[in-house]
């Protein structure tokens, strides 16, 4: 990978924040320079004549709803996508990339929000794969000396007491994206040049200090490279980054200083309009009805341990506790995904669940993961076979063949109600925003008239206008009478979405919040129960 723009001297950082972003955009000149980008699919136009400058050592925010076309713009500079006008120009010469390694070889390298490493091979094989021409002689390669450069690339990114070695399988999420910055800056360490390296969500999952990790790692290394960080969480766009620019509905809204913003200017760019206070949740719960639909008593496998609570009918339960309490298996416990050792799970007709997800949804039991990528969707197939694949029974006609007019009859129907932007039924699911993606899902299991939805993480990775169609979904379906256990990191989504809140330690419940009393809880009275 060859660099596109000259060394600049190193930005001294004050405050998390770099000199550049004090000074103003026009007085220097720019790494990178996409001007008037078109793209279109089907006849729907993605991107329409974006702009986007980045400047050397600079962290660049890039901004949007689900569907505004950031990563349409980003997969165009990779070369992934082929943009139908427009022009691309780094460090003086105009770029025309058709494939990844054409954007690596000129210093162009994304991190994907869904890693896009080999976890059977080994953290140097990562880093290399497809660049090992200079490590071989007759076709053999000379692992020490790759093992020697990987060991040079890792102490750059953090990770200077990883054996490279090492299967990529043993490594944490952080320090797995970690390997993936390195493979970016690699070949930065061995010429003048800065590298850009896109940032795709990449908090999407991390703690609070993993984050903070992430960043200093990313001041530290400005004077190899410029970063476009594209991110949900504003909170984070405003504490990290130099400038945002911003993107609606395929074009460019804005492009401000961050020093000059804050997030609620930021949102209301993003979707046009000015934001309430009560924006996110101005429906009113619902009080649940009596009725007892699901019953833990003493649930324990090596995750949790004598867990106990009920759920009633219309209501929407909140699961809270920091990463690891063991609220991320709980769900898939319910859903007979992981293995119940003592206890029992209850249902509402009187049925003992776990163990067997075809009993869970037998009892009207649908599930919404958190991995939408690798746990939730089938992304090379179509959306209306993402849709009915949970419920094929309904659409099948005499000797089992599918009654596909009634089927996209039926997903249309879905799409329309839960204002699913897709170009059509037919399209790859793999082609739709996050947000989308999720409704996707949420219309699987609805086509199947559940009882209960467990949702994990529901929000994660979906701008604040997708969250909000999503809440009103939610509080939509508890109206009428499915109740929803929601599993989340979000406090404030919690506070404001849920009837009640069962806290988590250590893999046990440690206390249950009730949200609808005249004062409400705040995010002080959740963090005693589970820090």
């Amino acid at each position: 990978m060859a660099g596109c723009a000259g060394r600049t001297a190193r930005l001294p950082i004050y405050s998390g924040r770099s000199v550049a972003s004090m000074q103003q955009t026009d007085d220097r000149q720019s790494i990178l320079s996409m001007r008037g980008i078109r793209k279109s699919f089907a006849g729907v136009q993605a991107l329409k004549g974006v702009s986007l400058e980045l400047y050397p050592g600079e962290v660049l925010g890039l901004i949007g709803e689900n569907g505004a076309g950031k990563s349409t713009l980003m997969r165009v500079l990779m070369g992934i996508e082929k943009r139908d006008a427009g022009t691309i120009v780094c460090h003086g010469e105009e770029l025309n990339l058709t494939k990844p390694i054409e954007a690596y070889e000129k210093g162009i390298g994304m991190v994907f929000q869904e890693q896009a490493l080999f976890p059977n091979l080994s953290v140097a094989e990562n880093i290399f794969l497809g660049h090992e021409e200079h490590l071989q002689t007759a076709g053999f390669l000379h692992w020490s000396e790759m093992y020697r450069e990987s060991k040079m690339v890792l102490e750059k990114v953090g990770l200077a007491n990883l054996d490279p070695r090492t299967r990529l399988s043993r490594l944490s999420f952080s320090q797995r994206q970690m390997v993936e910055i390195a493979r970016v800056l690699y070949t930065a360490l061995h010429t003048d040049r800065q590298v850009i390296v896109i940032l795709d969500e990449p908090t999407a999952v991390l703690s609070p200090s993993e984050v903070e990790n992430l960043f200093a790692i990313i001041n530290s290394l400005r004077e190899q490279a410029a970063f476009i960080f594209i991110s949900h969480h504003l909170e984070e766009i405003v504490e990290y980054t130099d400038r945002v620019a911003v993107m609606k509905d395929g074009s460019n809204v804005g492009d401000v200083m961050t020093r000059d913003v804050d997030i609620r200017i930021l949102q209301e760019m993003m979707v046009g309009r000015e934001f309430s206070t009560d924006f996110f949740f101005a429906q009113e719960l619902r009080v649940p009805e009596d009725e007892v639909v699901l019953r833990l008593e003493g649930v324990t496998n090596k995750e949790v341990k004598d867990v106990s609570f009920s759920l009633r009918k219309g209501e929407i339960l909140g699961i809270a506790g920091l990463m690891g309490c063991g609220k991320e298996d709980l769900s898939k416990i319910i859903f007979g995904d992981s293995p119940v050792e003592k206890g029992t799970i209850t249902a509402a007709d009187g049925s003992q669940l776990g163990n067997s997800i075809a009993l869970a949804v037998k009892a009207g039991i649908g599930y919404l993961p958190s991995d939408r990528r690798n746990e939730g969707i089938l992304g090379v197939l179509s959306v209306i076979t993402n849709t009915t694949i949970a419920n094929l029974d309904n659409f099948t006609r005499a000797l089992g063949f599918i009654d596909q007019r009634r089927e996209q009859q039926g997903v249309d129907d879905y799409i329309s109600r839960l204002k699913i932007k897709t170009p059509s039924g037919r399209t790859k699911i793999m082609n739709l925003s996050g947000g989308n993606q999720q409704k996707v899902i949420l219309a699987r299991w609805l086509s199947l008239k559940p009882r209960i939805l467990l949702m994990e993480q529901p929000t994660r990775g979906i701008d604040v206008g997708a969250k909000q169609e999503i809440y009103r979904l939610m509080r939509e379906l508890a109206n009428e009478g499915i109740s929803i256990l929601v599993v989340s990191d979000e406090m404030p989504e919690l506070i404001g979405l849920c009837n009640r809140i069962v806290t988590m330690r250590r893999g046990a419940v440690t206390g249950e919040i009730d949200c609808q009393k005249e004062v409400k809880p705040n995010e002080r009275d959740i963090i005693r129960y589970i820090a």
